[in-house]
């Protein structure tokens, strides 16, 4: 039959195994199964008919025929467009033709293309976000953005049934059964598929192109190489990830339905205690009018507790965040009982409540902005509470044991390599891993003078926040925050500023590595036109126009102006260097230069702008069209408009996922049944009667080699433990043997209240 798809007419005929291989290079594939089953996504349907196409012409295959069609064209690359389905549905009629072929084979040797994954890294390289969002990453969406067709969904054959979910009357059927506009509809998929690949291929090639000035580039050789390991933006890479998260999500995770039942009653129970207690402040959770009750209560509390600072937000209202009540905890018995209940019905609700059933089926998205994965559907997989009475409710399958294993301090030891590789810096930090330090404990003992060996818990901590949070960028306040609510540890300003301080002397390439190299003021003078004739034209004021130093720069933006702009929509009386209050002519020329960014901001920061209302929050908004930017990991992934924390954040925890994902893939590939995977963590079901040592230490061999392929310089380490349910705070244990065991709670841990 002939075909006609954008003004080009193209010829598809049937293939038959005596047709033989009639691609050389590469072609697209596309498959349409039975309907697929919108209560269990995970259940792969079965293969009806497909159809290939390579640029010129196209063939349909048969299901009787498609395990013959892949043999005949081993090492020719294939295009998807979401490869994981098809190939899952190859996967499962093989067998059935009684054909060996391993269709995951292509995707080990780097064959498989995937155009809704090269759609989502393209928008992620030049928009910086990854086209998540429902119907955003579709055929359909990629076909109009790219090739200018708009493929036709609703189409209906000679009975009125929808097309795309209808062909599943005609498996098994002959060729000839087919009406003509089910082959129409899938000729068009397939050639949509391969000329959207087409498309955004060279897309993405004159984005690396342009590459000079991104941070984290280092050489046009080492992205070269990047590409050619990887795929471009690390396709490759998020390609396998995808294929074994479906598996995951098809796998389930079993659970223990009467522990389940058990917890919920005791959480049920302590929710009602809670309630009561803090009808006694005179607060009803859920009730009408309870969040203008809570802003009486504090403050009431406030009149009684005058040396407790009670935190208020922009707007002058108390504080009742998560963040706010933490730093009331210590010195507020209302905060420490709010926050408790709180926590209590998020388990509740947001997690037992959701184990309803006895296998739940997490889904995943390969691909969050940073480079991580995320999980949603029945169950968030990988931000279930770190509490083991809600995770041990989580089993194996019946004769089955769990071995958890997790990278040791892994985004350190990538931020070490990065320092090395990427930015050319002598990495001290490195130097401490390599030599098998705790990195915790190292600026704990060089804060306090003490040895590693006597450092406290709560030592630890305390460089734990810093450890972790400095590279991201958090400042000074934040740090505070994330020490108590993370780690149960208060700390003052100046504990903290001591403690970044021993940081960067212990590890001076931090200051490099966290340099700002983005001039804010600068960039927004430059923008809105801030230059000294144009703030005495409109403030009458000529000590910018007379200053010695701007002879002759008159009329170009000056940053000093453009910081002054910053201070005004931050804060309010805004003072100058000597302590000045600005003048009213120059908060009026300020705020007016800024109102005209007002369509380019969120809507919050556009109705503070239009109110003149100074914020934080505004000046996030405004900094933010000036200092994102674009950033590179390692790997060769591209990020664009990242704030300056995003792009430090992208190149030591976006590597370190690209990492844990060909370790993922490995795993997957050698046979082993994953249950879960948690960032740099992994939950492996292992039969009962296994050696538990040796595959616990062949699964850390894989997870070590694996991230080795990116850290080369730096030592990696994984730990691991055996259970025979899922324990977050389970170890390795072993008989005198050196057999590793199950390991089992304490009695007195196992009845801890949550």
């Amino acid at each position: 039959m002939n075909f006609q798809f954008n003004k080009s007419n193209y010829k598809f005929s049937t293939w038959a195994p005596s047709t033989g291989r009639v691609f050389k290079t590469c072609f697209g594939f596309d498959t349409e199964t039975t309907k697929i089953d919108k209560a269990h996504p995970w259940l792969v349907p079965a293969y009806v008919i497909g159809a290939a196409f390579d640029g010129n012409r196209g063939y349909f295959v048969q299901r009787a025929d498609v395990a013959a069609f892949f043999e005949a064209h081993r090492g020719v690359d294939v295009v998807f467009h979401n490869a994981a389905f098809d190939l899952s549905v190859i996967n499962v009629v093989t067998p059935t033709l009684g054909s060996k072929l391993d269709i995951y084979n292509w995707a080990d040797q780097d064959k498989i293309w995937d155009t809704q994954i090269l759609h989502r890294l393209y928008m992620l390289a030049a928009q910086g976000h990854v086209a998540s969002r429902k119907g955003e990453s579709s055929l359909r969406r990629c076909a109009l953005k790219y090739v200018g067709v708009k493929l036709a969904k609703g189409v209906v054959d000679s009975r009125g049934k929808k097309v795309r979910l209808s062909y599943g009357q005609f498996l098994g059927q002959p060729f000839e059964k087919f009406e003509p506009v089910y082959l129409t509809y899938l000729a068009q998929d397939v050639v949509a598929t391969f000329e959207v690949f087409k498309k955004v291929r060279q897309l993405i090639q004159k984005r690396l192109d342009r590459r000079q000035k991104v941070w984290g580039f280092v050489s046009p050789e080492w992205l070269d190489e990047q590409v050619q390991r990887w795929g471009p933006l690390t396709h490759n890479i998020q390609l396998k990830a995808s294929i074994v998260l479906r598996a995951i999500t098809a796998n389930g995770l079993r659970l223990d339905e009467n522990r389940r039942e058990q917890l919920a009653i005791l959480l049920k129970r302590q929710l009602v205690g809670q309630r009561v207690r803090l009808r006694k402040f005179g607060f009803l959770p859920g009730q009408k009018g309870c969040q203008k009750a809570l802003q009486g209560i504090f403050a009431r509390l406030e009149r009684q507790h005058a040396e407790v600072d009670f935190p208020r937000t922009p707007s002058g209202m108390y504080g009742t965040s998560r963040n706010a009540l933490h730093d009331l905890i210590g010195e507020c018995p209302f905060a420490r009982l709010l926050l408790e209940y709180r926590d209590t019905q998020k388990l509740l609700s947001s997690f037992v409540g959701k184990m309803e059933k006895g296998v739940l089926h997490p889904s995943f998205n390969v691909l969050a902005r940073s480079g991580r994965t995320s999980s949603f559907g029945e169950i968030n997989a990988q931000n279930l509470p770190k509490n083991d009475q809600v995770r041990s409710c989580i089993i194996p399958t019946p004769g089955h044991v769990f071995i958890d294993l997790d990278y040791v301090m892994l985004e350190l030891a990538v931020l070490a390599q990065i320092c090395i590789q990427q930015f050319d810096l002598d990495s001290q930090m490195a130097v401490a891993i390599n030599k098998g330090m705790d990195l915790h404990r190292l600026i704990a003992s060089q804060m306090t003078g003490k040895p590693l060996s006597e450092i406290t818990r709560a030592e630890r901590d305390r460089a734990k926040a810093v450890n972790f949070g400095r590279p991201g960028g958090m400042g000074n306040a934040t740090l505070r925050q994330t020490a108590k609510i993370s780690y149960g540890v208060t700390m003052n300003e100046e504990e903290v500023e001591a403690l970044s301080n021993v940081y960067f002397e212990t590890f001076p390439e931090m200051r490099e590595f966290l340099k700002d190299t983005i001039d804010a003021g600068e960039r927004i003078a430059k923008l809105l036109e801030l230059t000294p004739v144009a703030h005495f034209e409109h403030t009458d004021d000529r000590r910018f126009l007379n200053h010695p130093e701007n002879v002759g720069r008159e009329n170009k933006p000056h940053k000093i102006l453009g910081n002054m702009l910053l201070k005004v929509v931050r804060v309010p009386n805004p003072l100058t260097g000597t302590g000045r209050p600005y003048s009213n002519a120059d908060l009026d020329f300020f705020w007016s230069r800024a109102e005209t960014l007002i369509d380019r901001l969120p809507s919050l920061a556009q109705d503070q702008l239009r109110r003149r209302r100074p914020s934080q929050a505004l000046w996030k908004a405004v900094s933010a069209l000036v200092t994102n930017g674009p950033v590179f990991t390692v790997t060769g992934r591209l990020r664009a408009n990242a704030s300056w924390a995003a792009r430090h954040n992208t190149t030591f925890q976006g590597t370190a996922a690209d990492g844990a994902k060909i370790a993922l893939w490995r795993l997957w590939r050698s046979g082993f049944r994953i249950a879960n995977f948690i960032h740099d963590e992994v939950l492996v079901e292992i039969p009962k009667n296994a050696n538990l040592t040796k595959q616990a230490k062949e699964i850390r061999r894989i997870m070590v080699e694996s991230m080795r392929e990116i850290v080369t310089d730096v030592k990696i380490e994984v730990g691991f433990a055996a259970m025979d349910r899922w324990y977050k705070k389970a170890e390795a244990v072993y008989d005198k043997r050196g057999k590793l065991l199950l390991w089992h709670p304490q009695p007195e841990k196992a009845v801890k209240k949550v």
